[in-house]
C-alpha cells in the first residue's frame, strides 16, 4: 500500500534505474516495516524543477501509506532526505517530501479497497 514516488532534475542513467528503484524498495520497506510486495516505487528523472530561484540539484518526494504515524514524520523525513543525498547526490536541504496517511476505504488494489 506505501507509494514512494522521487522527481528530481537529476539524470540518471538508465542503465543504473532498476538497481536504485530496487534498493529504495528495500530501504522504504524496512524504513515503514511493510512487506515488500506491497510497496510501488516510481522516479522521474530529469523533471524541470526550481528550488529557492537555483536549478542545482534538487528533488520532489512523495510517501502515501494507510495508517502512516504522524508521530514518525521527523524520523522520516531525516532518513528518506539521507537516502536521497546517498543515493542522488542531492542535498538535504534540497529536498521537499510530501507524507500523506491514506484513508484504506479511500485506496484501492486488486479491484477492491482497503
Amino acid at each position: 500500500m506505501p507509494y514512494f514516488s522521487i522527481e528530481t532534475n537529476q539524470t540518471i542513467d538508465p542503465e543504473s534505474t532498476p538497481e536504485l528503484l530496487k534498493k529504495t524498495s528495500a530501504f522504504i520497506a524496512g524504513l515503514l516495516g511493510k512487506p515488500e510486495s506491497y510497496l510501488m516505487i516510481s522516479i522521474q528523472p530529469g523533471t524541470p524543477l526550481i528550488f529557492g530561484g537555483s536549478d542545482e540539484p534538487a528533488a520532489f518526494v512523495r510517501l502515501k501509506s494507510i495508517g502512516l504515524p504522524h508521530d514518525r514524520c521527523p524520523e522520516l523525513s531525516a532518513k528518506i532526505c539521507g537516502h536521497i543525498a546517498q543515493e542522488l547526490d542531492i542535498p538535504q536541504d534540497r529536498v521537499f517530501i510530501d507524507f500523506k496517511d491514506l484513508e484504506g476505504q479511500m485506496f484501492g488494489w486488486n479491484g477492491k479497497t482497503f
